[in-house]
């Protein structure tokens, strides 16, 4: 894992709801750890998610949100990144970052 910039990647979250999708890697990330989460704001103490990271193949990791995390966030504009990193953090690099919109839900 080498430095790099991270890549842009604004997501839009509805409220309430499952957010899937997934990453896929040109090369084998198996072996690797990711880790995410949602903030108000860079300079926010306060995490209002983490994503959940599952492997689907040696190329491919699943990141999600269940549809309970969604429903707690506050309909507005977030932040967040992705890092991958080794064991014991002896090297991390942050893949993607970007702003979040949550939309509001109705139906609840």
């Amino acid at each position: 894992m080498g430095a790099r910039q991270a890549g842009r990647w604004d997501l839009v979250i509805q409220q309430g709801s499952t957010f899937a999708r997934t990453l896929e890697f040109n090369t084998d990330v198996s072996g690797l750890s990711f880790r995410g989460q949602l903030r108000r704001d860079h300079a926010s103490y306060v995490v209002l998610a983490s994503f959940t990271f599952e492997p689907i193949d040696a190329h491919t990791v699943a990141v999600s949100l269940s549809a309970a995390e969604t429903a707690a966030l506050p309909a507005q504009r977030l932040v967040h990144d992705i890092e991958v990193f080794t064991t014991g953090d002896e090297h991390v690099v942050r893949l993607l970052e970007g702003r979040v919109r949550v939309t509001p839900e109705v139906t609840r």
